[in-house]
């Protein structure tokens, strides 16, 4: 396990259990973009609290290697965090509540075949 503690709160409220962490080392000039270096993945958030995140160290390689400067990211697993409308069909009411005529224009969404 490897826990990494900041000096302030971590104040996300999308971070969760099971969120893929991963860090980078900024370069000497500055930003990211002068970078060669993709993020490193670390592992699995297993526990946080508001100032610290503990990950479990798939990557071995990664432990020791995160230091004070590192930028701390995280990402969600898309097979759990995913988004959209399940099922064979959806309904749609759309009411307008204004006196004033209205028009709508268009209505979209998007679909994608969930039981083939």
């Amino acid at each position: 396990m490897i826990t990494i503690n900041f000096i302030s709160d971590v104040n996300n409220d999308s971070l969760q259990i099971d969120d893929m962490a991963y860090f980078i080392t900024p370069s000497a000039l500055g930003g990211f973009q002068q970078t060669t270096n993709d993020p490193i993945f670390i592992g699995p958030v297993v526990a946080f609290t508001p100032t610290t995140i503990t990950v479990d160290d798939i990557n071995p390689g990664a432990q020791g290697v995160v230091g004070p400067n590192d930028f701390i990211m995280f990402g969600k697993d898309s097979g759990i965090n995913l988004s959209g409308l399940v099922g064979y069909y959806a309904e749609v009411y759309i009411k307008n509540n204004s006196t004033e005529k209205a028009e709508m224009f268009s209505i979209a969404s998007e679909t994608t075949p969930s039981s083939k």
